[in-house]
C-alpha cells in the first residue's frame, strides 16, 4: 500500500493519555497496527534502541496482533524478544531481566473482548501522552523513510520461573490464613498456579485459573459487581480471611475482606503505606479519586504524599521523580519502588498476604479507621458532550474552590467532588466525598441531578 494512503487511513483516536486502545479491527485496524509498530521502531532507534520485548494478554485477538507487530519491528531492524502470553507486570519484568531497550504489551486490560491495544515502554518506563506516545504519533504522521537495512532477529524466551523467583524473594511465612484467588481467566492464572504451592501458610481456594481467550469466564472488569459475585460467595463459604480478584492482564487486583466486601483501592494503599512506608519516605496517589483521609493519616506519620493524575504511566513517572516507595489508585493498581516503580497485582497480593498473616484482626477491622468519611467511589456516566461538561459545572458550582490537576475538582469546607473525562472509555467519571452522611447524601443527589439535567445517563 502507498505510504501516503496508509497515513491517511491511520486512526489516531486509538492513542489515549497513557496507552493505546480501540475496537479491533474497526478502530485498531491492521493498517493502524502496522504504522504503530513501525513508528515505535523508529522511536526506539532515534534513542539508540535496538531491541524490545513483545508480550500478549489472553484475549483471542492478541496473538494475531502480536504477529503483525513483530513482523513490522523485525522488518525495520529491531530485534524482538517474544515472551508469548504474559501478564503486563511479567512483560515489564522481562524488559528489565533482558535489559531490553523497550517493549510492547498487546493488551486492552479490562476492556470488553472487542477491544485491544498496546502498553508501550522505553526501557522499563511506560510511555504516556507527555512522553513517547505523542512522539510515536508524530513520527507516523510525519512519515518515515523506507528502511533498507538488515532485518532484526527473533528470539522466544520463557521467563515464568524467573518471574516467580523474583516475586517470592524474601517472602517469609506467617500465621496460617485462608484466601480466595479469582484469576478471571486471565494470564495471571499461569503465574499464580506456580506461586500458591510456595505459600506454605496459605490455604487457597481458586477460581477461573485457566486462560479464557473469550473473556467470558466472568466480567473482565473487576470493579463491576457482577465480577465480584462468585468470589464473594466463595469467601463466605470457605470462611476465608481475604480474597483477591484480578483483571485479565494481571496489573490490577481488587481486595475483598472476610465478609466478601471489596475494599476501595485508596484504602489498600493506606494499609500498605501504614505498614511498609517509613517516616520521611514518599507515596504517590491518584489525587482526584482518593479519600482526603489518606493524606491526613500518612502525613501525620511523616510520610510524604505526592499527587498524580489517574493512569499507570503518570503514577510511575511521579514515583520516579519523587523516589516514592509506594503508589496506588482507587481502581486497584498498586506500585512499588521494588518493582521498578511499577504496578504488579501479584507483588501487591504477596505483600498483603504477609500483612494479613501478621495480624489477628479481621481485615474489615484493620480498615475501619480509614473509612471515616463518606465516599461515592467512581460513578460513570454516558454523556454526549463530556468535554463540554467542565464549563457547565464551573457555572453551576462557581462558589467552590477548584483546581484542574486532573479533570476539575470542586472543594468546599466539608465536601468535595471531581469530574473527569475517562482516558480509556467514552465516559464522564464522578467522585464525591463528604465528612458527614447528611452532607454526602444531599450533595451527591445535587451533583447527579445536575448531570441528569444535562442529558447524562448512568453507565452500565
Amino acid at each position: 500500500m502507498d505510504v501516503h494512503i496508509k497515513k491517511m487511513a491511520f486512526h489516531d483516536k486509538v492513542f489515549k493519555p497513557y496507552d493505546i486502545r480501540g475496537v479491533y479491527p474497526e478502530e485498531l485496524d491492521h493498517n493502524t497496527i502496522e504504522l504503530i509498530a513501525e513508528g515505535f521502531a523508529e522511536f526506539l532507534k532515534s534513542g539508540g534502541g535496538k531491541n524490545c520485548v513483545v508480550g500478549e494478554d489472553v484475549r483471542s485477538t492478541s496473538p494475531e496482533i502480536a504477529e503483525i507487530v513483530i513482523e513490522k519491528l523485525l522488518a525495520r531492524g529491531i530485534d524482538v524478544i517474544y515472551i508469548g502470553q504474559a501478564t503486563t507486570p511479567m512483560h515489564l519484568f522481562s524488559i528489565a531481566k533482558s535489559k531490553a531497550d523497550g517493549g510492547i504489551m498487546v493488551t486492552a486490560s479490562h476492556n470488553p473482548i472487542r477491544y485491544n491495544g498496546f502498553k508501550i515502554y522505553k526501557g522499563i518506563e511506560a510511555e504516556n501522552e507527555k512522553t513517547g506516545l505523542n512522539k510515536i504519533k508524530e513520527i507516523i504522521k510525519n512519515g518515515f523513510p523506507e528502511y533498507k537495512g538488515p532485518r532484526g532477529g527473533l528470539s522466544k524466551v520463557d521467563l515464568l520461573k524467573d518471574y516467580v523467583d523474583f516475586l517470592m524473594k524474601d517472602v517469609l511465612p506467617g500465621e496460617r490464613i485462608n484466601a480466595v484467588f479469582d484469576a478471571g481467566g486471565g494470564a495471571v492464572g499461569s503465574v499464580l498456579s506456580k506461586i500458591l504451592p510456595l505459600l506454605k501458610n496459605v490455604d487457597a481456594a481458586t477460581l477461573y485459573m485457566d486462560p479464557d481467550p473469550s473473556l467470558m469466564a466472568r466480567e473482565p472488569n473487576p470493579l463491576l459487581p457482577e465480577a465480584e459475585r462468585k468470589i464473594r460467595e466463595t469467601i463466605l463459604e470457605k470462611k476465608a480471611d481475604i480474597g483477591f480478584l484480578f483483571d485479565p492482564d494481571g496489573d490490577r487486583v481488587i481486595v475483598l475482606d472476610e465478609k466478601g466486601e471489596p475494599i476501595r483501592g485508596d484504602g489498600i494503599l493506606w494499609l500498605l503505606a501504614e505498614k511498609l512506608a517509613r517516616p520521611g519516605e514518599a507515596i504517590v496517589y491518584d489525587y482526584c479519586r482518593s479519600s482526603r483521609a489518606l493524606v491526613e493519616d500518612l502525613e501525620a506519620d511523616s510520610i510524604r504524599c505526592f499527587k498524580s493524575r489517574v493512569g499507570h504511566s503518570f503514577i510511575k513517572e511521579e514515583m520516579r521523580i519523587e523516589d516514592a516507595v509506594l503508589g496506588g489508585e482507587i481502581s486497584g493498581h498498586y506500585y512499588f519502588k521494588d518493582f521498578y516503580y511499577s504496578d504488579s497485582a501479584l507483588f501487591a497480593t504477596i505483600k498483603l498476604l504477609q500483612l494479613k498473616a501478621s495480624s489477628k484482626e479481621p481485615l474489615s477491622e484493620m480498615m475501619r479507621p480509614y473509612f471515616r468519611y463518606f465516599h461515592s467511589g467512581e460513578i460513570n456516566f454516558e454523556v454526549k458532550n463530556k468535554d463540554e461538561m467542565k464549563s457547565l459545572f464551573e457555572e453551576r458550582f462557581k462558589d467552590g474552590e477548584r483546581d484542574y490537576f486532573d479533570g476539575v475538582t470542586f472543594r468546599y469546607p466539608d465536601w468535595w467532588f471531581n469530574i473527569r473525562p475517562s482516558g480509556t472509555e467514552d465516559l464522564l467519571r464522578l467522585v464525591l466525598e463528604a465528612k458527614s452522611k447528611a452532607v454526602f447524601d444531599t450533595k451527591k443527589e445535587e451533583v447527579i441531578s445536575f448531570l441528569f439535567s444535562k442529558g447524562a445517563r448512568l453507565s452500565g
